[in-house]
């Protein structure tokens, strides 16, 4: 199976989520990506923090950085819903719990987290490089 990429010689910045520093996805993640069952969405890490602490506070677990992009998406989903009227179900995998985080968590409610996205250069570099397979 096929499995998107960025290249092994992409190197991600130190985002606090640090699973989600790979550079691929999953070869059968890839492929329901593909076949178009699910979408695939960037988030800052400044959202994400801000939900998984919303999260922590109404359900009392501290969500891992990297189930925090998840909330955030789940919360987005779940606004939009609420402003047209909408009653989907939003199921969330949560996969694991922030306790060996805590000093992310507290780099963001110190204000020192900073949202580090990634530039069209450093994307089209990462690209450059990946080799283009069809079929």
């Amino acid at each position: 199976m096929k499995m998107h990429t960025l290249g092994h010689d992409f190197v991600p910045s130190p985002i606090h989520a640090g699973g989600l520093r790979y550079h691929g996805m999953a070869p059968l993640v890839s492929h329901t990506y593909a076949e178009g069952l699910i979408e695939a969405t960037s988030l800052h890490q400044s959202e994400c923090f801000t939900a998984a602490v919303e999260f922590a506070r109404t359900q009392g677990i501290v969500p891992a950085p990297e189930s925090s992009h998840a909330l955030a998406q789940a919360r987005r989903e779940a606004l939009a819903a609420a402003e047209t009227g909408a009653e989907p179900v939003i199921v969330v995998g949560l996969s694991g719990h922030g306790l060996l985080e805590l000093g992310a968590y507290d780099s963001f409610l110190g204000g020192r987290l900073e949202d580090d996205p990634l530039s069209d250069e450093d994307l089209a570099a990462a690209l450059a490089g990946v080799p283009v397979v069809t079929g």
